[in-house]
């Protein structure tokens, strides 16, 4: 066979598209003792593929192989579990050490507030939250103005009502238009 021809077949055997056929020839090629030198170095590789084709596989092949897997997916999980605790026992003690480092702060002096200045905080807190309410207050009274509007746009439905009247009307009104044009012909 010539390996022009052989080096074609290469092509379509490196792109994925030979036939069984054509492996066979491949195959059968690279089994001669005399071999072009730049297709040398491919007879190992198609030597492996050939001694691989020839052996059987197991009867319980398919069975050994899906247990395998299974034995595998079970293992994934489980370790992403263990993966998962131990990820979460690190942030709880994170947030343990935190709160009780937030609680008891030795960095920050202990001046305890007395009941006087809790009094000022409170009567502050509160004159501005109600000044805060006052204000409030007062932008929202224009929107009762905005109320009635929507109340006298609710009340025109009645007009839309006698709308719909009026349009029953009209195949009336264009029968006595056809029949005055009827009963006084132009002069």
């Amino acid at each position: 066979m010539s390996s022009q021809r052989i080096e074609k077949i290469l092509e379509k055997y490196f792109e994925g598209e030979t036939s069984l056929a054509e492996e066979r020839m491949l195959r059968e090629f690279f089994r001669q003792e005399e071999l072009p030198a730049h297709l040398a170095e491919l007879r190992e590789q198609f030597g492996l593929f050939d001694n691989e084709s020839r052996e059987e596989l197991p009867a319980d092949f398919d069975k050994v192989l899906f247990n395998e897997i299974g034995k595998r997916e079970h293992s994934s999980k489980a370790s992403r579990r263990i993966y998962i605790y131990y990820i979460s026992g690190v942030a709880a003690t994170i947030l343990i050490l935190v709160t009780i480092f937030v609680r008891f702060d030795p960095f920050t002096s202990n001046t305890p507030y007395n009941d006087k200045e809790a009094e000022i905080a409170f009567a502050e807190a509160s004159r501005i939250l109600y000044f805060v309410s006052d204000k409030f207050n007062q932008g929202a009274n224009p929107l009762g103005k905005v109320a009635r509007f929507d109340e006298g746009i609710n009340n025109l439905s009645s007009v839309k009502k006698f709308d719909a009247g009026i349009d029953k009307t009209r195949p009336v009104s264009r029968f006595n238009q056809i029949t005055k044009l009827i009963t006084n012909p132009a002069p």
